[in-house]
């Protein structure tokens, strides 16, 4: 079997993120998040073949976890595209911490153009034990 590789990068810029308070800039993924995402929208991953579902556990965690900076923040303009394009990684297990329905973690890595300029991202994917599929964070930009 092919490995899959990433050949669509999504393009996106932090010009509309700089210059926003902390609290601004999460407010604004929050409800960018919410509006576009959120509900029934869902996205089948191109290397694992798998329908990702978008939450509201996906958008405080995106939105409110962990620090905060434009480059992270103008990814969720783009969120669908890098989910849709990225590549799967590793499985991560589930942690004593973990709500019981959660099985595990797909972690995938992602290509974007950030500004102009080629950045690698971590997103998670949690599998839950109904056997779906929901996106859970993006981590970090490398």
């Amino acid at each position: 079997m092919k490995k899959y590789k990433q050949t669509i990068i999504p393009e996106t810029s932090t010009k509309e993120w700089r210059g926003m308070s902390a609290f601004a800039t999460r407010k604004k993924m929050f409800d960018y998040y919410s509006t576009h995402y959120s509900g029934t929208k869902k996205v089948r991953n191109q290397s694992l073949n798998i329908l990702i579902a978008f939450d509201r556990i996906g958008a405080k965690k995106t939105s409110f976890g962990g620090h905060i900076y434009p480059k992270k923040a103008c990814l969720v303009e783009v969120l669908d595209d890098l989910l849709r394009y990225a590549e799967y990684n590793n499985w991560g297990e589930r942690k004593a911490s973990d709500t019981s329905n959660v099985v595990g973690f797909f972690n995938f890595k992602a290509k974007v153009y950030i500004d102009g300029k080629m950045e690698y991202v971590h997103l998670v994917v949690i599998l839950r034990n109904d056997a779906s599929f929901h996106y859970s964070l993006e981590i970090n930009v490398w």
